[in-house]
């Protein structure tokens, strides 16, 4: 599939998906002309890709996590870096709920400053400007 369809499958422009391709962390087939030819497997790869982004992980944590992430990990690869993935996922998970509960936390607060009622203020009357007086030098 041409990178249009699959950027449009992805839910992301087709510079997104050209971005990760110069990261390393896409790697579609080419035809004969050129042209990117996206599988499905890589249109589920680039929604991993853009799911783990979405968290706040960097390219670099991506890179380094997508290969514990597939169906079938590598058997040749030690299970130290699923274990790594295992919890770098683990502490980003911690951290969105902490953010959450510090949203909902914000929402109440404005929620409450909104809904309490507003005391009128009393207007006051504005005061003449003091003319300047003139400086005696002797």
């Amino acid at each position: 599939m041409r990178i249009a369809d699959a950027a449009a499958e992805v839910g992301v422009p087709a510079h997104r998906l050209r971005h990760y391709e110069a990261t390393g962390l896409l790697v579609p087939e080419r035809s004969r002309s050129g042209y990117r030819d996206y599988s499905r497997a890589d249109v589920g790869r680039a929604r991993q890709i853009r799911a783990l982004l979405d968290s706040g992980f960097t390219a670099s944590d991506v890179a380094l996590m997508l290969p514990c992430m597939q169906p079938e990990p590598d058997p040749e690869d030690d299970h130290r870096c699923c274990d790594a993935t295992r919890a770098r996922l683990t502490r980003r998970l911690t951290e969105i709920r902490e953010r959450r509960e510090q949203l909902q936390r914000a929402e109440r607060a404005l929620s409450s400053w909104l809904a309490a009622p507003v005391e009128p203020v009393t207007p006051v009357e504005p005061v003449a400007p003091v003319a300047p007086q003139p400086s005696a030098t002797p």
